[in-house]
């Protein structure tokens, strides 16, 4: 059993207003929570310029109340560890640079980010069947959302908490489903445990989520 962890992040014009318009959920594990800076079970406390707060970026706490986001950005949702930088910011400032913004009033989600399986590297059982629970996972979501062409944007894996890594992101890579986009993580520099992304590599994935999105998705004009 693994623990899943989401977070609704969310631009919008005005705090003040207090109401949410493009959310992007942010789903996954640990690396999606972010232990870039965590060393020996402690955060750093260094947040680059594009994880640094801005007021149109909110967050749904844990206690479901819209508020400014800051890092560490899982603090209260990943409760029992220590939390640093994941992707979730440079996210967000990537798709603001490129100039996004609300496509139209109310309330929208707009894609689903997704970093996870790296406890499914443990066994070759698990990591087998991950592309089959995957493509479950994803048709299940867009039945339950009602949003049959809701993006959703993938991590191939970096690391891995077993040997079978590779059968794992073979899975990943290989899913072929409408308005799925899978970018790869592998490459990125990990932090001494071998595991968990650096900081910096946290940022660089959170502006290739961006990127993915943009292109493949287009501009919220």
């Amino acid at each position: 059993m693994f623990k899943l962890l989401m977070l609704l992040l969310t631009f919008h014009s005005s705090l003040a207003a207090n109401v949410a318009k493009d959310i992007f959920i942010l789903a996954g594990q640990s690396n999606m929570a972010g232990r870039g800076g965590v060393v020996h079970g402690k955060w750093d406390g260094n947040v680059p310029p594009e994880c640094r707060p801005n007021p149109s970026t909110l967050r749904l706490s844990a206690k479901l109340t819209w508020e400014e986001a800051q890092e560490p950005l899982h603090a209260d949702i990943d409760v029992g560890k220590t939390c640093g930088i994941g992707p979730g910011m440079a996210f967000v400032d990537g798709l603001r640079a490129n100039g996004s913004r609300s496509v139209k009033e109310g309330v929208a989600i707009r894609a689903i980010s997704w970093y996870q399986g790296e406890s499914d590297t443990v066994t070759k059982e698990d990591a087998d069947a991950y592309k089959g629970n995957m493509e479950t996972l994803i048709t299940n979501l867009h039945t339950d959302l009602n949003e049959p062409s809701l993006p959703v944007i993938q991590v191939a894996l970096a690391s891995g908490e077993g040997r079978f890594i590779e059968i794992v992101r073979r899975s990943q890579l290989a899913i072929n489903l409408p308005n799925v986009k899978c970018i790869d993580a592998n490459g990125l520099a990990l932090q001494t445990d071998n595991l968990h992304l650096t900081t910096m590599s946290q940022v660089h994935l959170g502006l290739k989520l961006a990127g993915a999105f943009i292109d493949s998705f287009g501009h919220m004009p």
